[in-house]
């Protein structure tokens, strides 16, 4: 799949976390677009087997593990000879605490969630940054892109969540807002050296929810819906392309107009 007018032929791509349900998606459309893709994510996750069937370069990464991620930043450097765009499309989120039944009243929250939620969200953003910018640095040129959300921009509104299976929690906002801010702090430190690094923000996606959390959702949005896993990528593939020169610290955010 091609996105008119925006061509990413030959860009040398790093995704980080394509297991997710929009890190698939991502995953399969990048890998349709003309560029040289190496996807990664968690050894526990299928990637291997996810980039053999897209025809894709696969590595395990664990960015709890600073060593594991270190290396993985420097092998997917030597496999694509370059590196022109790196993506941090990874997070502990909803889905994956309601799997486990993870939630909890705020009064009774767990440090060690908080904690883990803020080493795999914002601080494995953190070390991606760093390792993909000693490489950026060195060949002055290189295009960071953070995933956020909706919940890094405004405030859940905690009454959707009533009788629902799945919660809202601290530690995502926190990180998503943190993401936002530490992608704008990056932008203005790396312009120098003609590394551009910007956020994208989706709102709520089309992801097995309940009716009834569909129903409550949409009421915030203008265009009434959620949006749909293929409604993501473009934006990414945009920022990725020579389109986007002289965008950089901001935060593209792709809600419905939620936020407005």
């Amino acid at each position: 799949m091609k996105y008119k007018n925006i061509d990413i032929s030959g860009k040398k791509i790093l995704l980080l976390g394509s297991h997710g349900v929009l890190g698939r998606q991502h995953s399969k459309i990048l890998s349709q677009s003309g560029c040289e893709l190496i996807i990664a994510d968690h050894p526990k996750t299928d990637v291997m087997k996810f980039a053999k069937k897209l025809g894709v370069k696969g590595i395990k990464i664990d960015v709890l593990k600073e060593k594991n991620l270190i290396d993985g930043v420097k092998k997917s450097h030597k496999l694509l000879k370059g590196l022109d765009a790196a993506i941090f499309n990874v997070a502990i989120t909803s889905e994956q605490l309601k799997k486990t039944k993870s939630f909890f009243e705020f009064e009774k929250y767990p440090l060690q969630l908080w904690k883990k939620t803020i080493d795999v969200n914002l601080t494995g953003a953190f070390l991606f940054a760093r390792e993909v910018g000693k490489i950026f640095t060195k060949q002055k040129h290189g295009n960071l892109i953070n995933i956020s959300s909706i919940y890094g921009v405004v405030a859940p509104d905690h009454s959707i969540y009533e009788n629902e299976s799945f919660d809202s929690f601290p530690g995502y906002s926190a990180s998503k807002f943190g993401l936002i801010g530490f992608s704008k702090w990056l932008a203005t430190k790396w312009a120098k050296n003609n590394i551009r690094v910007n956020c994208v923000s989706p709102g709520g996606i089309l992801n097995g929810q309940s009716q009834s959390f569909i129903n409550k959702y949409i009421k915030r949005v203008p265009l009434k819906r959620m949006g749909n896993k293929n409604e993501i990528t473009g934006m990414i593939i945009y920022l990725v392309s020579d389109s986007s020169t002289y965008c950089t610290g901001q935060n593209f955010v792709i809600d419905g107009g939620l936020s407005s």
